[in-house]
């Protein structure tokens, strides 16, 4: 009786893991949600449609981005965390949605520790520090130095706690020993909006997002915040090279799924990551365009997650409530 339950029990393991490598295999068999933390046209979202693209391409099956935003990135993760974990739905996930908002946000929908697995990073997109042309700040040294002099004498727009622009803002105030004062706005347009209407004397913009008020002269950019100036913005220096000091940040993304997702789904999906990442497509319509290739390892991405969210544990501690 014993080995007959035996050999049941171990007849129906193999044919559940038989069924399972079979489904990996043949993944995808139907549509696949992409599900974007953000709205429409930000550069989370381009990232997201230009990865959708070459995913379809690459493994026959429509990849569709749904933009579900709202509550810093909450909305979009709530769903994916409670979703069937089959590979059917991703989410573009950020650093700020992983390793910033546990620590601002005094309750999540989901837990980015327990119910992710991390498959791919995409892109890293620094940003560009600026402020109006009218500014009597002709420089990174001047502003800084003004904002040293008093403490939430200059305002710093940002699209509110969390994000890629609030998350520049605790580097800068950190490595200068400066405090600005954050002005918080429900979206990095609206941040944008009230440096070039004089309403906040500085921010921080996608390098994305930058080029057409950097070519039309609506914002005066004052340095890039990566670790080398980008190829589309040759003149405009990194913020080590303005300052002496290093400030690096911005906006990572990358596909996570829910976890329980079966270990070969999520490696065909980050095999197919990495060659839509080597791609002519996201060449140039992402990295060409202001944003940084990355590892698109799964290791890669994992110790970044907890890298991460150590630094920004440790940062947070010193920022002032």
């Amino acid at each position: 009786m014993i080995r007959t339950f035996r050999q049941l029990a171990t007849t129906g393991l193999l044919a559940f893991v038989a069924a399972t490598t079979a489904h990996a295999q043949n993944y995808p068999t139907q549509p696949v949600r992409i599900i974007v933390p953000f709205g429409a046209g930000g550069v989370t979202d381009i990232t997201a449609r230009v990865f959708a693209e070459g995913l379809s391409r690459e493994l026959g099956q429509p990849f569709v981005v749904e933009n579900r935003a709202g509550a810093a990135g909450g909305i979009a993760g709530a769903l994916v965390s409670k979703a069937k974990p089959d590979g059917y739905t991703l989410l573009v996930i950020t650093n700020g949605m992983f390793a910033v908002n546990p620590l601002i946000y005094p309750s999540l929908a989901y837990d980015p520790k327990k119910d992710f697995t991390y498959v791919a990073m995409l892109a890293n997109t620094p940003t560009i520090l600026a402020v109006n042309p009218s500014s009597p700040y002709a420089s990174l040294p001047e502003l800084v130095k003004a904002a040293a002099a008093e403490k939430d004498k200059l305002s710093f727009s940002t699209a509110g706690e969390g994000s890629d622009n609030y998350q520049v803002l605790q580097l800068l105030q950190q490595a200068t020993g400066t405090q600005f004062l954050a002005v918080p706005y429900k979206s990095g347009t609206e941040s944008l909006t009230a440096v070039i209407n004089r309403t906040a004397d500085a921010t921080a913009i996608s390098a994305v997002s930058a080029v057409s008020f950097v070519d039309s002269k609506q914002i005066r950019p004052f340095a890039v915040t990566s670790a080398k100036r980008l190829a589309n913005f040759p003149d405009i220096p990194t913020v080590k090279e303005a300052l002496g000091k290093s400030v690096e940040g911005g906006s990572l993304s990358g596909l996570a799924v829910p976890a329980g997702t079966p270990a070969e789904v999520v490696k065909r999906l980050n095999a197919a990551i990495a060659k839509v990442a080597g791609s002519q497509l996201v060449q140039e319509r992402i990295y060409s365009k202001g944003s940084e290739a990355v590892d698109p390892t799964q290791i890669a991405f994992e110790k970044r997650v907890r890298d991460e969210q150590a630094k920004w544990a440790t940062m947070l501690k010193a920022v002032p409530k």
